[in-house]
């Protein structure tokens, strides 16, 4: 019975454990080595973190297609890796208009493109004031991030360039 039991502790640990997503467990970081390590296989939750922002910033420093891609003749493909990214951010000085489009971009791109972000969590605010002719506008952005065994908060601190369209990002 002890040993039942035993067994039953050591399942639930390895199946609550995290792996990396598949891209990472794709790419061969070290391509001399014939074996991976423990931790090329599975991660703890701080790597996590760090995996979903590198990734989120990819996702943000990608212009999608909404320009080209009519949601309403193309709904399909309006939510697609056809449309991954976010709107165009350069080109313009900032605006609370425009700060506000960036925003909804942001959240949408996250809650369409982001699968480890639980479902209706996201939050991005605006934390810059306007002023006239500023280049950058800053996001608080907050979400719940899916672990085990349970979910944690995830929240970051982003600056967008609008002169360049780069975004960056960092956690808080």
């Amino acid at each position: 019975m002890q040993g039942e039991k035993r067994r039953e502790m050591v399942e639930k640990t390895l199946s609550e454990r995290l792996q990396p997503s598949l891209l990472d467990r794709l790419t061969d970081d070290e391509p001399g080595q014939r074996k991976e390590g423990r931790d090329a296989r599975v991660i703890d939750v701080s790597r996590l973190r760090e995996i979903i922002q590198r990734d989120l910033s990819m996702l943000l420093n990608t212009t999608d297609q909404t320009d080209l891609i009519d949601p309403e003749i193309y709904p399909q493909a309006a939510r697609s890796v056809l449309n991954y990214g976010i709107r165009e951010t350069s080109g313009a000085f900032s605006t609370m208009a425009r700060a506000k489009i960036i925003k909804r971009s942001i959240q949408k791109a996250i809650e369409t493109f982001e699968p480890r972000i639980v479902q209706g969590s996201v939050m991005v605010e605006l934390r810059s004031q306007e002023r006239a002719g500023e280049m950058h506008v800053e996001f608080d952005i907050r979400a719940v991030m899916w672990a085990q065994p349970m979910p944690l908060e995830l929240y970051l601190r982003s600056k967008v360039d609008v002169t360049t369209g780069e975004l960056e990002i960092e956690r808080r």
